[in-house]
């Protein structure tokens, strides 16, 4: 869920994608379900070819 745009908290309804401007943060909110490494991409091939992919690390709290 995004819960924030730019350090500014936004709510409205769920969705999955999301506009990301130049330049800008988003804070979402989500349940990975456990501490592994996962993958964020696009799933358009010109963008993952022009490296619109990423990973992001879970980690388990303490």
């Amino acid at each position: 869920q995004v819960v924030g745009l730019n350090g500014r908290a936004v709510s409205g309804a769920l969705r999955d994608t999301v506009h990301v401007p130049p330049m800008s943060l988003v804070d979402v909110a989500l349940d990975a379900g456990e501490a592994a490494r996962w993958m964020l991409h696009c799933h358009h091939m010109p963008h993952l070819a022009s490296g619109m992919m990423t990973e992001f690390a879970v980690t388990a709290s303490t």
